[in-house]
């Protein structure tokens, strides 16, 4: 299998979308990125500018969603071959700190939006000899971990509708494909995340290495992609005998807490 010719990616000025579009560029395919940042999309198109379009674009939003869909299906004269729903936001902080309007938002941007994105693009999609779906999601989409509730359920959320969207397509020209990075070194984690991974041991991953399962699945048509040992054996285990994950866990609370609050909580 080749690489699709011409790809959409959401999130494209920064971290994994722009490592995405930048490999894919590399390898011949022209891009299409998309996010709020004109400076920074731009940035990333400079990088590779005979491969890579900008367009801006709020994607939470009903009008930015068709401005999006309008651009997909006219590029390149012939229209997108692959969808990438790489955007997102981060959250940090316990459950009970978050405000309404914060859990909004990150439902909103790390599974509404691509959701409804996907279902606007699908009957393009549908009408390629050949074409992609692949949503981001996260280690954090098999486990739920604490400090990040809401963030968990956009992500269990994206990996549900990518595995029921896959089973409904099955036979058809779109493949569906789910790849769920570990904690990775971009912007959206910096600062207090990086921090808190390192007093944890946890491994970090450049976007590049993402981009290359991205590529992998691509080519492959491989469905499901977990980043990363021992995430893939946590997720595993989650499934089947979720106390041990309990337990693990729980034990880094201590941790957690003092990032997020200086101090222990009761």
């Amino acid at each position: 299998m080749t690489l699709p010719g011409q790809v959409l990616v959401t999130g494209g000025g920064s971290g994994i979308g722009a490592a995405i579009a930048l490999q894919l560029a590399a390898h011949g395919s022209r891009v299409l990125i998309v996010g709020r940042d004109a400076a920074k999309l731009h940035t990333i198109a400079a990088q590779a500018p005979q491969h890579i379009a900008v367009l801006t674009a709020d994607l939470t939003v009903e009008a930015g969603r068709r401005r999006i869909v309008e651009q997909a299906q006219a590029f390149g004269g012939s229209g997108i071959d692959a969808l990438i729903n790489n955007a997102g936001v981060s959250q940090h902080g316990f459950f009970e700190d978050l405000d309404a309007d914060t859990i909004a938002e990150i439902l909103t941007a790390n599974l509404l939006a691509p959701v409804l994105l996907t279902r606007a693009l699908l009957p393009h999609l549908r009408s390629r000899r050949k074409a992609h779906v692949v949503n981001l999601g996260s280690a954090f989409g098999f486990v739920g971990y604490p400090s990040q509730a809401v963030y968990s359920a956009s992500k269990f959320g994206i990996r549900g509708f990518t595995e029921a969207l896959r089973r409904e397509l099955s036979g058809t020209t779109v493949e569906v494909h789910h790849i769920a990075p570990r904690a990775t070194r971009t912007p959206m984690n910096a600062g207090a995340m990086d921090r808190l991974n390192a007093q944890l041991g946890n491994r970090v991953d450049a976007p590049e290495r993402v981009a290359e399962t991205v590529l992998d699945a691509l080519t492959t048509g491989r469905s499901e992609a977990v980043i990363g040992w021992p995430e893939r054996l946590f997720t595993r285990l989650n499934g089947v005998l979720p106390s041990l994950v309990d337990g693990a866990l729980i034990k880094q609370l201590p941790v957690i807490r003092r990032f997020i609050h200086g101090e222990p909580r009761s």
